[in-house]
Parts: C-alpha cells; sequence; structure tokens
C-alpha cells in the first residue's frame, strides 16, 4: 500500500466519522459581446453530492488563516472545506455553488483559489474557503 493509498484511506475514514453532505451545482458562464459585459449562467450538468469536512477558521496569530484575514482575502465569517482531491471546483468559465446539508440547507461559494495537495503524483484532497450566500439564487 502507497503513501498516497494511505492517506486517501485516512482522508475518507475522516469524512466518514465527522463528514458533512455537500452539494456541488456547476454552471457555465458565457460573457456578451465585445460592447456587453453581462454574464449569462447556466446550470451544467447534474448537482454531485458527495461528503466533506467543514472546519471554521483558524484565526490565532501566526496561522494561515488569520494571515489571509489580515491581508483581506477572507473574512472572520468564512469557512474551510475539505474534500476528494478528485472532484472539480472550477475551470475558465466554469462557477460552482456549494450546498451544506440537505435537511435546511445553506448555499456557499467560493473565495479566492483552492488548493490540491498531491502525493506521489496524484490527489489527496482539495481546501478550499467558502463564503456563504446571503442572496437566494445567487452565486455570490
Amino acid at each position: 500500500m502507497t503513501t498516497r493509498t494511505r492517506l486517501v484511506a485516512g482522508l475518507n475514514s475522516l469524512i466518514q466519522r465527522g463528514g458533512r453532505p455537500i452539494m456541488f451545482q456547476y454552471y457555465s458562464s458565457v460573457i456578451g459581446s465585445v460592447w456587453d459585459d453581462d454574464v449569462t449562467l447556466s446550470q451544467s450538468g447534474a448537482d454531485l453530492w458527495t461528503s466533506g469536512i467543514v472546519l471554521p477558521l483558524n484565526n490565532s496569530r501566526g496561522s494561515e488563516d488569520g494571515f489571509l484575514v489580515e491581508q483581506g482575502k477572507i473574512r472572520n465569517d468564512d469557512i474551510k472545506l475539505f474534500t476528494r482531491g478528485d472532484l472539480l471546483f472550477t475551470g475558465s468559465e466554469l462557477q460552482v455553488r456549494i450546498q451544506l446539508g440537505s435537511a435546511q440547507p445553506e448555499h456557499y461559494s467560493l473565495i479566492g483559489g483552492v488548493t490540491r495537495t498531491e502525493v506521489g503524483g496524484g490527489p489527496v484532497y482539495k481546501r478550499a474557503f467558502i463564503r456563504r450566500i446571503t442572496t437566494p439564487g445567487s452565486l455570490v
């Protein structure tokens, strides 16, 4: 058993114990003509249900999360999401809306980039900062 295989199995065990149901809704975006900045979004494909680990930010002094808050890249009320490394989060013309839970769902959007951790040439997990969407029907 390779190191990567053991790490993926460990992540899957953590997700089974403390994970939450997560739905990814993918949207493709098309920008209008050269003179028109209007962006049109349409849902692309079916919703993807999976599980992941949701954690609050670590705002302690000297932490990476605290540093990003100080820089204004994330806010104190944003959260971290850890999922399998093979999930598709972004693309050149792709946007995603994330739903946490199924009974009383909350919708989130991605903030900044997604960090993909690889070992032995393959993905182990992805970490993303997400922000709650307060406007119904919006992606931001």
